[in-house]
């Protein structure tokens, strides 16, 4: 009954544009596999857009979450940890030499490792597919930082870029 009535709200939503929130879905697994295929199909407004809400689970289609943008409410617990890890290998000497625009860019990437490092702990959930950023590829990005704001530069963004693009 439940999932009937979901379905013809997601029909009539994606018909006239509307938003839709599906939660919980964690409980319905197994109806899942109707939801995939009735989205597959549906012809939607442009303005029409679904919200599912759910935990981690282990029998997730992978298909679903491939194929969705993912947002989490509150930032992983290991993320400080992560960030303290880095900051405990980096000197204070290291950190503070250069332009404060050096400092900045090495807590943007201190911060993006933490992140991607507490990130694999929810695989599938956290990404669709395995990320591997060591502390070789750390201290590598942290060396690209070092010789693009080296005696004051400006940082070549378009270079810099192009080296992490494919990394």
């Amino acid at each position: 009954l439940y999932h009937q009535v979901a379905l013809a709200l997601l029909r009539e939503c994606a018909k006239t544009g509307d938003w839709l929130c599906l939660k919980n879905i964690h409980l319905v697994v197994s109806w899942l596999t109707t939801l995939e295929k009735e989205l597959f199909v549906l012809v939607p407004h442009p303005e029409f857009r679904l919200f599912l809400t759910c935990e981690p689970h282990t029998k997730f289609p992978s298909s679903l979450l491939e194929s969705s943008l993912k947002v989490t409410f509150e930032a992983p617990p290991g993320v400080k940890k992560n960030l303290q890890r880095t900051y405990e290998a980096w000197t204070p000497q290291y950190v503070a030499q250069g332009n404060p625009l050096r400092a900045q860019l090495l807590f943007l990437l201190a911060w993006f490792h933490a992140v991607v490092q507490e990130r694999r702990n929810y695989l599938p959930q956290g990404w669709s597919k395995f990320y591997e950023f060591s502390f070789a590829d750390l201290r590598s990005a942290a060396d690209i930082i070092d010789l693009g704001t080296r005696e004051g530069r400006t940082p070549q963004w378009k270079y810099i870029h192009g080296l992490l693009e494919n990394a």
